[in-house]
């Protein structure tokens, strides 16, 4: 008879410690603060500057071998840097001296950038040769080229 009123007191602790924790928990879940990271996250342009798509040539050497000078296309641009389209890959941190083609042709945008991201282009049914995406972070500008810089951007934004 002890044994039975023992474990009929053992089910009836049971159960009223799961209700308490279920109590508890839903307690904990209604005052748990959530924070907003939506307009982080879902805003149109996450980047310090603006990023706008013009395709512009652009003539480049690594500031380890001058001597070898490459073309290439930018993708999009921005005050801060570029995305850059080149026939060959270089390394993140890789220097390089670059020429940009603006809009009116007897400009140039001479910057410094460094190579920040690369990757290979995926789709390459229009192309025979491998052609890699390098990410271009600005590091200095001879002036007037920071003036066309910023004339070039506003002028694409303009256009937008």
């Amino acid at each position: 008879m002890f044994t039975m009123i023992g474990l009929f007191f053992i089910i009836l602790l049971s159960m009223i410690l799961y209700m308490l924790y279920i109590n508890e928990h839903a307690v904990i879940k209604n005052n748990r603060h959530h924070a907003k990271l939506e307009e982080y996250w879902d805003g149109k342009n996450r980047r310090k500057f603006a990023r706008f798509k013009k395709a512009l040539d652009v003539v480049y050497s690594a500031s380890k071998k001058p001597y070898l000078k490459g073309n290439g296309r930018t993708i999009d641009i921005s005050e801060g840097g570029m995305k850059l389209l080149l026939d060959e890959k270089h390394g993140t941190g890789t220097i390089l001296n670059m020429k940009i083609a603006t809009l009116s042709s007897s400009q140039f945008i001479e910057v410094e950038g460094k190579v920040v991201w690369c990757e290979e282009q995926q789709d390459k049914s229009k192309e025979i040769k491998r052609l890699f995406f390098h990410g271009i972070e600005f590091l200095a500008m001879k002036e007037p080229s920071g003036q066309h810089l910023g004339n070039l951007i506003r002028s694409i934004s303009s256009q937008s």
